[in-house]
């Protein structure tokens, strides 16, 4: 399970069985909005102070890129193309 802390600016994932953090990558300040890909290969984050996106490798559980997204957003959508 993926959750983002808001102020404390990361990205928890938990293991849904014991609900124990098994990894906090740092992400953009004060992560609002979280989508995953459809093939759970990339999470997003909307980073609303810092005025980015982050997207995580769910694999590598890193920030592989950070892309400036207008002012503030808050939230993101995914939408599944084939």
């Amino acid at each position: 399970m993926y959750v983002t802390t808001g102020r404390g600016g990361h990205v928890d994932v938990l293991d849904i069985g014991s609900l124990k953090v098994i990894a906090s990558i740092a992400v953009g300040a004060r992560p609002w909005g979280i989508g995953l890909s459809p093939d759970g290969r990339f999470l997003y984050t909307a980073n609303g102070p810092s005025n980015d996106v982050s997207v995580i490798d769910t694999v590598s559980l890193s920030v592989v890129a950070t892309v400036k997204a207008g002012e503030k957003p808050w939230g993101l959508t995914i939408v599944a193309t084939d």
